[in-house]
């Protein structure tokens, strides 16, 4: 039992100093995979406050490629460090020329800033 307990301390040790991903933000998540060769096409930073006092924010992300450009999409990434908790929901199919993400908080806030990071080719 003592080899157990020393075993599991020693692995919390290592987890904390290697920098294990720890659950600083709740909601990021993500859609699509990376590839090789595609790069950063847009980040869009988005802030939505409450108008009185704190209440469920609702955000709705919507991105679509340049036609002229020829772009393609391969990741799109959001990130809301802001929130401890929030649920999130992708309307419409998986496309390579749109990225649409509803993202909502689960509690009350006064203030809500969410990352949306695309990632894809520029064909053009």
């Amino acid at each position: 039992m003592k080899l157990l307990h020393t075993s599991f301390l020693a692995l919390a040790a290592i987890l904390m100093v290697s920098g294990f991903p720890r659950a600083t933000s709740a909601c990021s998540f993500g859609r699509g995979t990376r590839v090789q060769g595609d790069y950063l096409l847009h980040t869009i930073t988005v802030t939505k406050r409450a108008s009185q006092g704190p209440e469920n924010l609702e955000v709705l992300l919507d991105y679509k490629t340049s036609p002229l450009l020829n772009q393609e999409i391969t990741y799109g990434g959001v990130d809301a460090p802001s929130l401890s908790s929030c649920s999130f929901s992708f309307p419409g199919g998986e496309t390579k020329t749109h990225f649409m993400a509803t993202l909502r908080s689960q509690q009350p806030i006064t203030e809500m800033t969410v990352t949306l990071s695309v990632y894809g080719f520029n064909w053009a």
